[in-house]
């Protein structure tokens, strides 16, 4: 059974499509209007065709005109670069928010994992706990083979460890970050909280079309070719597929019917 695609990667998907087709647009009429500015400086066109939206409040020369276009392909490449990159904080964070909602919500998610927390603290069998006595001393080189073996023990009979009983501080922690989530943080967010397992070069891509955006939102020179900026959409879009399959394969298990929650029974 194929795990169903989330809703946020659905709508990361369709913007991402759409900025690009309106890339596609812009780049087909641009050779259109060069050709008639140059047809009405030759005086074979009386006038350029009234513009959508501009002809009342902004009416531009074809002198006008051509200062942009010469550098059309910089304003283009940044402009799509910029709008993607918000798509793909956006997606982020709305597919952290739907697993929240696959869930019942922030506060139903965290109770239920602190009361799964509790029965089992309070439920050790004299075996668990016989067992767990030999883990609860100093450690000692000499006894390492007999730890590993009440530690495999304790995992077959389902013991959690001290790092397991954290989980619902893990997810406290996790909503109060997303209220404030910047994008320096959220391959840290995937990879520590989520586990994701994103590669070394992966991150450094990441960041790398980062600083361009930063550049490019606070007005620093930027030399960008629309290629460039459709490989680097590119990259996000893959990552992106990667992280909704992810977290749609791990996160998105239904558990409220766990023994010790309220459906449960």
């Amino acid at each position: 059974m194929t795990v169903t695609p989330t809703d946020a990667y659905a709508r990361y998907k369709s913007q991402s499509d759409a900025l690009l087709d309106f890339a596609v647009l812009v780049a087909n009429a641009m050779p259109a209007l060069r050709n008639e500015i140059q047809r009405v400086k030759s005086g074979t066109l009386p006038a350029l065709p009234r513009p959508d939206f501009f002809h009342k409040s902004y009416r531009s020369t074809p002198d006008d005109l051509l200062k942009t276009e010469a550098k059309y392909e910089q304003y283009l490449a940044s402009y799509v670069l910029l709008a993607h990159f918000s798509f793909f904080e956006s997606f982020v964070e709305d597919l952290i928010k739907e697993m929240f909602k696959f869930h019942g919500g922030e506060e139903k998610f965290v109770t239920r994992i602190e009361n799964r927390v509790k029965r089992f603290m309070t439920r050790q069998s004299p075996d668990v706990v016989k067992m767990k006595r030999k883990l609860q001393d100093a450690e000692k080189p000499k006894w390492r083979d007999s730890y590993r073996k009440h530690s495999r023990d304790l995992d077959r009979e389902g013991f959690r460890f001290p790092g397991e009983l954290l989980a619902a501080y893990g997810v406290r922690s996790l909503i109060v970050k997303m209220k404030k989530l910047k994008a320096f943080e959220i391959t840290d967010v995937l990879v520590e909280a989520l586990q994701v397992d994103l590669s070394e070069a992966e991150i450094k891509k990441y960041h790398e079309i980062r600083d361009i955006r930063n550049d490019i939102a606070h007005g620093n020179p930027v030399i960008l070719t629309v290629r460039q900026a459709v490989e680097m959409n590119g990259a996000l879009r893959e990552l992106a597929l990667k992280i909704s399959s992810f977290l749609a394969e791990h996160f998105f298990v239904i558990e409220k019917y766990v023994p010790g929650n309220p459906f449960s029974a």
